[in-house]
């Protein structure tokens, strides 16, 4: 914030420095220090450039009051007084340098660059204290589980993953192999309760029959059962919160699975996914054995810890990492088939024994394709959204051999539409207009090419509408701009008075004027009132006046910035 009573001063500070260039934005000017103190609340600035004397309140009470405000703010006294005793007051008050007018651009800049390089090492040193330290420990969790369902969506590129894991405390050695396994609770109504005589309402004894002689195990996992039983665990059956019931396994896995080679976390979609690591010198289904053992007593611990019952996928083999998005994928398959075989149980992976199945084209998790194609919608772009579809196209419905798996391949891709409508707050009947019906009757659509034409064109609407809804929004911002700045040409006219007007946020309005215009803003009204300037000169306009009607008061000033622009004074403009 640049705070300085001489307008023309004032004004040259802040437009004749190239601050940006410097990664430096001037945020505010202010004419005296009571207005100053009013503008820091708003703009908390990082750094203030000011002048001693100054009507209203002097350079350096604002600076002593706001400096109790601000501990870390910056500021630089530009004075006129070669006094020492004011800088020696100055420095008291904590002032970062002291320049004497006249000082030159350059020397204003290096010093408040200078100032801008002292608060980010006191910045790095504070963030580098005890209290970053705690706080990157208390999130390391989060943290990791982000990383993980990355790892699992396969969004790494090779060698990005060990190096990313190692900043989480991770070691994912390049020559090991991996196993995924994904556990999820059973609805509330499966919740099981204890009958008499010790036994489970399923049949299952609670004697310790039949289960592993693992006390330190269920020692270490007291903490999850205790969560456990407020869920409805022990003797009491009753319906659980799903939410609720998968973070209590989540817990018991994280105590019982302790000194296991594997992590496990809550997944994207409320799965508990574990990732397990096989040894190099371990055989790949004797390591796969080990991690079902190892699932099986997590179900059963669930199940007499909890009163929970649980379910489990597990991946149809151990690979290096960059597989795991694809064990991933077949853990989920594997964990569907608890339609199949009932629940409580760990279900291995297997290939599907007939070819084009549906499921296996389309796994539950959301690959590449789907992410494509959900980005390529966001931006409007749609080519981009017809190349992701024909992409899901190919890779499933171009191939299947019944009517079934193609209907339910239109199902799945229909979906996703409908749900990126709905999440933009939009009725999905406006943004698809004719294309509406066949969402509520798709069975109408009686060949593959009708289908395939269906879904690109409401995917192209789609793209389209949301396109349209960006260009309107960026727009009307920068339409207001352009009309504030040939509106009021004849005034002092800044990015920050617009976007307080706009209630936007200054950076971000900058960004997307030039990302419309070509220019920043402040290069366009320059351009704009030296035209101006220009023609009216051109047209016999005496300098004052051409001065007054572009907004310059001071004639001096005018013209020196329009002999820089023009490389001409505007008495060299010939009508």
């Amino acid at each position: 914030m640049i705070v300085e009573d001489e307008a023309r001063l004032r004004l040259s500070l802040a437009g004749a420095i190239p601050w940006e260039e410097h990664g430096i934005e001037v945020v505010a000017l202010a004419s005296n220090g009571k207005e100053a103190l009013q503008l820091f609340e708003r703009k908390k600035p990082d750094i203030l450039l000011l002048d001693v004397q100054m009507p209203e309140m002097d350079g350096l009470t604002l600076v002593r009051l706001l400096r109790e405000r601000d501990a870390f703010l910056k500021t630089i006294i530009l004075s006129g007084h070669d006094n020492f005793a004011y800088a020696q007051q100055a420095m008291e008050s904590g002032v970062t340098q002291y320049l004497l007018k006249p000082a030159g651009e350059r020397d204003i800049l290096e010093a408040v660059a200078g100032a801008a390089r002292e608060l980010r090492q006191e910045l790095d040193r504070r963030y580098n204290e005890e209290l970053l330290r705690q706080k990157w420990i208390d999130h390391l969790p989060q943290l990791r589980a982000a990383f993980f369902e990355r790892l699992l969506r396969g969004s790494f590129r090779p060698g990005e993953a060990q190096r990313q894991g190692a900043e989480y405390g991770l070691t994912l050695p390049e020559g090991a192999r991996y196993a995924v396994a994904v556990v999820d609770a059973e609805p509330a109504g499966e919740t099981l309760g204890t009958g008499a005589g010790g036994t489970r309402t399923d049949g299952a004894r609670t004697d310790g029959v039949g289960t592993d002689d693992a006390k330190s195990d269920d020692a270490k996992a007291d903490g999850a059962k205790a969560d456990g039983e407020a869920l409805g665990g022990g003797d009491r059956a009753r319906p659980v919160d799903p939410a609720r019931a998968r973070f209590s396994v989540y817990l018991l896995a994280q105590a019982l699975l302790s000194d296991a080679d594997c992590w496990p976390f809550l997944d994207g979609q409320g799965y508990l996914a574990i990732i397990f690591t096989v040894a190099p010198d371990t055989d790949a289904q004797q390591g796969l054995l080990g991690l079902q053992a190892l699932v099986d007593k997590l179900l059963n611990r669930a199940r007499e810890g909890l009163g929970l019952v649980c379910s489990a996928g597990i991946g149809g083999s151990a690979e290096p990492l960059g597989e795991l998005n694809r064990l991933y994928a077949e853990a989920c398959l594997a964990l569907q088939d608890r339609i199949v075989y009932g629940p409580g149980i760990a279900i291995p992976y297997r290939e599907p024994d007939t070819c084009g199945a549906i499921a296996t084209a389309l796994p539950p998790l959301s690959g590449d394709q789907e992410k494509a194609l959900e980005i390529a919608l966001e931006l409007g772009d749609a080519e981009a959204a017809g190349r992701a579809l024909e992409e899901m196209w190919l890779g499933g419905l171009e191939e299947a051999d019944t009517a079934d798996e193609i209907m339910e391949g239109v199902l799945y891709i229909a979906s996703q539409l409908v749900r990126f409508v709905q999440k933009q707050g939009l009725a999905i009947k406006e943004v698809l207009g004719d294309h509406y019906a066949s969402f509520l009757n798709p069975s109408q659509l009686t060949t593959r090419d009708k289908i395939r034409a269906w879904l690109e064109s409401s995917t192209a609407e789609i793209a389209a509408y949301q396109a349209r809804r960006r260009k309107s929004s960026r727009h009307q911002f920068v339409e207001t701009l352009l009309r504030i700045a040939q509106e009021e040409i004849d005034q002092e006219v800044t990015l920050h008075t617009a976007a307080e007007r706009l209630f936007v946020n200054p950076s971000y309005l900058s960004r997307l004027f030039k990302q419309e215009m070509g220019q920043t803003f402040s290069a366009y009204v320059l351009e704009l009132k030296m035209e101006k300037a220009k023609a009216a000169l051109s047209d016999g306009a005496k300098v004052y006046d051409a001065a007054r009607m572009v907004g310059y008061r001071d004639v001096s000033y005018f013209t020196k910035v329009f002999r820089k622009y023009w490389g001409v004074t505007p008495g060299g403009m010939k009508p």
